[in-house]
């Protein structure tokens, strides 16, 4: 009797092969967007790599005879496709957004007549200083307020994993300005939740080789640098505050204790170290509990802005004078330590009231209070909330700033 041969069999194993290969592919893939990624790096991620490729071989070693060429052929193509489409996108804006402290390039002089003076001012108090998104932003303030900070503070996450920037801290140098760092275990806006910035992550040592090339380097600049590490910890705003990202309490301060008795082992001794919280707030996380000791802080901080009529971030805010931004929280730092205080990180908007009359005021104010040994504006705009902090950009602001700048007592 004449049997008709049966197809389904070879037909099924050719759709479990194409099944196979499209898993792997995608496992491949997954790879490549977790590696280019850190942020989204976790428990879950990892494993449903695992399952894709597993779900992606098997389909290849069941079959008879093994596609043994198809096989290699689908590895390297997913390989491929991993790396071009994701992780080699990913480290070219690494690199780009590292700017030139990824090569040797030379640090820019100041320009005429934005260079310090041969003979240095006699200091003043408090210590005044800005951030600006650039160097190049910095000689703008200079040449628009006529006033030269004497602090230039700049925001380096870890995720960039390279050493001091050495164009920017050379150049800040040539302006005789002290850096400042605000030193951030993330990648820059990825959320609260990153697994690979965990407190215990510092803790355990997973950071050493990092921190340790980063200090190295701060060694090797051979200029005083402020290290403002983890900052507003008592938010949730960030991977290192408390309760959130599966920190516990008493991790803060020994992350803290951890990275500075690395920096000490080195011997890397021409840092200020600015254990700087968020001003406290309804909800926020008690300072007491998050405070290093004095013998890990020199100097202590707060941040705050002047948000003025607005709403953001769900919540609507009023125009509030200095003393209502930070008095309550300046009481609570003086409570916990007589370390130096600074204002670390203000600003304000234009909505609701004179922009010019808050910086009047809040100068004068830091001015007439012993306690604040130094005051840090936040010179630039805030793209996704729809503020401009700027002072430069307005002529009665640039005043404001000048008349404060120069009326400043004797340091």
């Amino acid at each position: 009797m004449d049997v008709a041969p049966n197809s389904s069999a070879p037909r099924a194993w050719a759709i479990l092969r194409a099944v196979g290969f499209v898993a792997l592919l995608s496992g491949m893939v997954l790879t490549g967007v977790l590696l280019g990624h850190p942020a989204l790096r976790g428990g879950w991620s990892w494993s449903a790599v695992v399952v894709l490729l597993v779900l992606g071989v098997l389909p290849v070693l069941a079959v008879r005879p093994r596609p043994l060429l198809a096989t290699v052929a689908a590895l390297v193509l997913g390989s491929l496709v991993a790396y071009v489409v994701v992780a080699a996108p990913s480290q070219r804006e690494a690199e780009a957004s590292a700017g030139s402290g990824w090569t040797a390039a030379p640090y820019s002089e100041a320009p005429p007549g934005l260079a310090p003076a041969p003979v240095p001012p006699p200091l003043q108090r408090p210590t005044l200083g800005i951030s600006t998104a650039t160097i190049e932003d910095l000689d703008a303030f200079i040449l628009a307020t006529g006033t030269h900070p004497e602090v230039f503070d700049v925001f380096e996450s870890w995720s960039l994993d390279r050493p001091l920037d050495r164009y920017v801290a050379d150049s800040v140098a040539a302006r005789g300005v002290r850096l400042s760092i605000t030193w951030e275990p993330w990648v820059a806006d990825g959320g609260a939740r990153q697994r690979g910035y965990t407190l215990a992550s510092i803790i355990n040592g997973s950071h050493d080789p990092y921190i340790d090339m980063f200090a190295t380097s701060i060694k090797e600049f051979g200029h005083p640098v402020t290290i403002r590490l983890m900052h507003e910890m008592n938010g949730n705003w960030y991977p290192w505050g408390l309760g959130v990202n599966g920190n516990r309490p008493g991790e803060y301060v020994q992350a803290w204790q951890h990275v500075h008795d690395r920096f000490a082992a080195l011997g890397v001794t021409d840092v200020a170290w600015m254990w700087a919280p968020n001003a406290v707030y309804t909800g926020s996380a008690p300072l007491a509990s998050l405070y290093p000791g004095d013998v890990y802080v020199d100097d202590v901080g707060l941040s705050n802005y002047n948000w003025g009529h607005y709403s953001h971030d769900g919540f609507a805010t009023e125009w509030m004078s200095f003393g209502e931004l930070f008095d309550e929280s300046i009481a609570q730092l003086q409570a916990l330590t007589t370390r130096p205080l600074w204002v670390a990180e203000t600003g304000s908007s234009d909505k609701g009231g004179s922009k010019a009359a808050w910086v009047t005021d809040t100068l004068a104010e830091a001015s007439a209070r012993p306690e604040i040994a130094g005051l840090i504006w936040f010179d630039q705009v805030d793209d996704g909330a729809g503020v401009d902090w700027r002072i430069e950009t307005e002529a009665d602001v640039v005043d404001a700033w000048r008349a404060g700048y120069t009326s400043r007592p004797p340091g």
